[in-house]
C-alpha cells in the first residue's frame, strides 16, 4: 500500500493509534460531498484539538505579558521600564542555554527511544542538568550584583526571575517532549491567572509599582506552573524527583555544543542592541528601543511556541524518511506566519495615531517611536520567515549548520549596531538587526531545501 506523505498531529501516548500512525493523514473519501454537519464537527475538532488549545494558552500568556508591559510603560519611568525589559533579555539567553543543552535534546532524542525504561533514563538526566543550570544561574546572579554593588531588591529580583524562567522552559519543553501538549498548555493557564492574582494585589495594596516585586511575581506564577506541569505528566509517583548521573550525556555533547554556540548567537543576533546599548549607555537608552518592541513580544512567543511544540513530531517524520510532508508543512507554515506578521504591521500603521497616543505620548514623546516600530515590524516579518526552516533543522539535529549561521549573523548584527550607535542615535542599531535577520532567513531557507533535496526517501 502507497504510503501518504503528510504531516499530521501525533496522538496521546496510550491513544489507539502509533505515533508512526499519527503523521499520515487520511484522505477523506470520494464522493463525500458538502456538509453542513460535517463543516460544523470538523470547526469544533479544530477548535479543541492540541494545537488550538496550545496556541490558545500560549496566547494568554502572550496576552498576559503584552498587558504588563503597558501597564509597566505607563506607570514606571523608562529607567525602571528599561531595567524590566532587560530583565527579560537575561531570560532569553538563560533560556536559550536551557534551550540548546538540554530542552531541545529533550524533545529530539527522547521520542524516538521506544523502550520505556531507557526513555525514563535519559528524561532523568536532563531534569538533572536542569536543576544544575538553575542553581548556576542563581550562583552567578548574586555574585555579580555582589561585587557589581548593585540594588540589591533589584538584584535579587532579576536573579531570581532569570533561573526560574530558564527551569520553567524546560518543564514547558517535557510536556512537548511526551507529545501531551495540553500539559504545557494548563501550566501556561496555571502562570496566566497566578500572574494576575500576585500582579493585581500589588497593584491594590501599594502605592506605587516596582520592578522588583513584579520581576518576583513573574517568577512565582512560573514556580507554580511547574508544579501544575510536573504533577499532570507523573501524578504522585516520585519520576517527577528522579536523579541521575550526567555521564552519558557526552553523546549529546557532540551536537548540543553546536546547538548552544547557535543559540547563544541567534540570541545576540537579535538583542545585540540591547546588550551593546544597555551597556554603554544604560537603561534609559534601551528603553524606547524595547517599548516599541512591546508590540511584537507576542508574535516572537507565538513563533517559539511553535518550534517547541512541532520539533519532535517533525523529528518523527524526518527519521521515516516523510521529507515531502516535512517540505509542505515548512512551505504553508511559513506562508502563514509570514501574512499574519504583514497583516499586523498593516494594521498597526492604520491605526498609529491612537496607538501613539495611548502608549508613548506621555514618557516616550521626545522618541521617534513610528521610525522604532516601523522597523520593528520588518524585522519580525524576516524573523517569522525561517522560524519553520529552523525548527526542521533542529528536529534533523543539523546544529552545527544552524550555529555556523548564526555566528555569522551575530557578527554582522553586532559590527553593525556598534558602528550606528557610534555615529549615529541608538534608535539607527536597529538596522544591523534587520541586516542579520534577512541574512538568517535567506541562509537557512536555502539551507534546509538543499539538506531534504539531498535526504534518501523510501520508494512508495
Amino acid at each position: 500500500m502507497t504510503r501518504v506523505d503528510t504531516l499530521g498531529p501525533v496522538p496521546e501516548p496510550g491513544s489507539p493509534a502509533s505515533p508512526s500512525a499519527a503523521i499520515t493523514d487520511p484522505m477523506p473519501p470520494s464522493g463525500s460531498g458538502f456538509s453542513i454537519t460535517r463543516l460544523f464537527q470538523q470547526g469544533v475538532n479544530l477548535a479543541t484539538s492540541r494545537l488550538a488549545l496550545s496556541v490558545g494558552a500560549q496566547a494568554m500568556v502572550s496576552g498576559f505579558h503584552f498587558a504588563l508591559n503597558l501597564l509597566l510603560l505607563r506607570f514606571v519611568t523608562p529607567y525602571d521600564y528599561g531595567v524590566f525589559a532587560f530583565a527579560f533579555v537575561l531570560a532569553m539567553f538563560a533560556s536559550a542555554i536551557n534551550n540548546a543543552l538540554i530542552s531541545t535534546p529533550l524533545t529530539v532524542y527522547t521520542p524516538v527511544i521506544k523502550d520505556e525504561g531507557k526513555r525514563h533514563k535519559q528524561e532523568a538526566m536532563f531534569s538533572t542538568l536542569n536543576l544544575i543550570l538553575f542553581a548556576i544561574l542563581l550562583l552567578t546572579g548574586i555574585g555579580y550584583a555582589y561585587t557589581a554593588e548593585l540594588n540589591t531588591a533589584i538584584s535579587v529580583g532579576v536573579t531570581v526571575f532569570v533561573a526560574v524562567y530558564s527551569a520553567r522552559h524546560y518543564s514547558r519543553s517535557a510536556g512537548y517532549a511526551r507529545m501531551k501538549p495540553l500539559i504545557t498548555a494548563s501550566g501556561d493557564a496555571v502562570y496566566v491567572g497566578t500572574g494576575v492574582l500576585i500582579v493585581l494585589t500589588l497593584l491594590l495594596t501599594r502605592d506605587d509599582l516596582l520592578v522588583s516585586h513584579v520581576l518576583l511575581a513573574l517568577a512565582a506564577a512560573n514556580l507554580a506552573a511547574m508544579v501544575v506541569e510536573r504533577w499532570r505528566l507523573h501524578g504522585n509517583t516520585r519520576k517527577w524527583l528522579s536523579w541521575a548521573k550526567i555521564t552519558s550525556y557526552g553523546a549529546v555533547w557532540e551536537q548540543s555544543r553546536w546547538a548552544l554556540a547557535g543559540s547563544l548567537t541567534t540570541l545576540f543576533l537579535a538583542q545585540a542592541h540591547s546588550v551593546i546599548i544597555t551597556s554603554t549607555n544604560g537603561p534609559n537608552a534601551y528603553a524606547p528601543l524595547a517599548a516599541g518592541f512591546v508590540l511584537f513580544g507576542p508574535v516572537r512567543v507565538a513563533l517559539l511556541t511553535w518550534q517547541n511544540m512541532v520539533k519532535p513530531e517533525l523529528a518523527v517524520a524526518l527519521s521515516e524518511h516523510r521529507q515531502g510532508a516535512v517540505r509542505r508543512q515548512i512551505q504553508q507554515t511559513t506562508l502563514l506566519m509570514a501574512g499574519a506578521v504583514m497583516a499586523m504591521g498593516l494594521f498597526l500603521w492604520m491605526a498609529w495615531p491612537w496607538i501613539h497616543a495611548f502608549l508613548y505620548a506621555e514618557q516616550y514623546a521626545d522618541q521617534p517611536m513610528a521610525m522604532i516600530v516601523g522597523l520593528w515590524s520588518i524585522i519580525t516579518l524576516f524573523a517569522a520567515s525561517y522560524n519553520a526552516p529552523a525548527a526542521a533543522l533542529q528536529a534533523m539535529r543539523d546544529f552545527k549548520v544552524l550555529a555556523m549561521a548564526s555566528i555569522y549573523g551575530a557578527v554582522l548584527s553586532g559590527v553593525m549596531v556598534s558602528l550606528t550607535l557610534y555615529y549615529y542615535q541608538p534608535e539607527t542599531t536597529l538596522f544591523g538587526i534587520l541586516a542579520a535577520e534577512a541574512f538568517m532567513a535567506l541562509y537557512l531557507t536555502r539551507t534546509l531545501y538543499t539538506r531534504l533535496h539531498a535526504s534518501p526517501t523510501p520508494a512508495t
